[in-house]
């Protein structure tokens, strides 16, 4: 059997280890980003678009579903872009729960495929909206956009209005801040209060958009 002074030097080394593992993990700002949660795969997300000024929007819960498995991944958002009215108008569209905003360098990542319409997958930054009291817990209708991030792009062209997301699952990634904002977006920046992912199945054609693993880390 080990010394005690040995036994104590084992036992400092695994503290230090684990210490440091779990100081190299990051958690995950999302709630439920990988559609997984045991009583309700779609808890955190936002679906159901009645507030004012959404009526667009008024069928979109009956078009999003949470799929069993999907090309080799378990528990994915499908969202069904059922017409080509659809894709080419409104599409359908899910909002993360508001992200608490803590400034520093964040990571946003996603995985994607889709068997028809193209997608737009972003963050945007939202503050209160003029009348509410500030509290822990805020629904979307109780914010007002102020800031959108640049969009996650899946293909090799990173430009345009949409992600370019393909048949076979992919993941993409971004970091923001970036270190090149005009004085006016820094501006409008330095007023988020909440960040909100932002997902729709929008251009191309009839399918599902499909997507997975959506991640927001702290980096520093």
């Amino acid at each position: 059997m080990p010394s005690l002074q040995v036994r104590h030097f084992l036992l400092a080394a695994l503290l230090v280890f684990v210490g440091t593992t779990r100081a190299a993990g990051r958690a995950n700002l999302v709630t439920n980003g990988d559609f997984s949660n045991p009583t309700n795969s779609l808890h955190g997300w936002k679906y159901q678009y009645t507030d004012e000024g959404q009526s667009f929007y008024k069928g979109n819960a009956g078009l999003v579903f949470v799929s069993p498995t999907q090309a080799g991944k378990n528990q994915v958002l499908r969202l069904y872009v059922a017409t080509q009215d659809l894709a080419e108008n409104q599409g359908v569209k899910v909002d993360s729960r508001p992200i608490p905003f803590e400034p520093g360098k964040h990571k946003f990542s996603v995985a994607a495929m889709s068997t028809g319409p193209n997608c737009r997958i972003l963050i945007e930054g939202y503050r209160w909206r003029p009348g509410i009291k500030p509290h822990s817990d805020p629904e979307l209708w109780e914010l007002r956009k102020c800031y959108k991030f640049k969009q996650i792009y899946f293909g090799s062209q990173k430009a345009g209005t949409m992600g370019g997301v393909s048949s076979a699952w992919k993941s993409a990634s971004s970091t923001f801040p970036d270190g090149k904002l005009s004085s006016l977006a820094q501006k409008k920046y330095g007023t988020i209060r909440f960040l909100v992912i932002h997902i729709i199945g929008i251009g191309g054609g009839p399918g599902d958009l499909f997507v997975d693993d959506v991640s927001l880390e702290k980096l520093n």
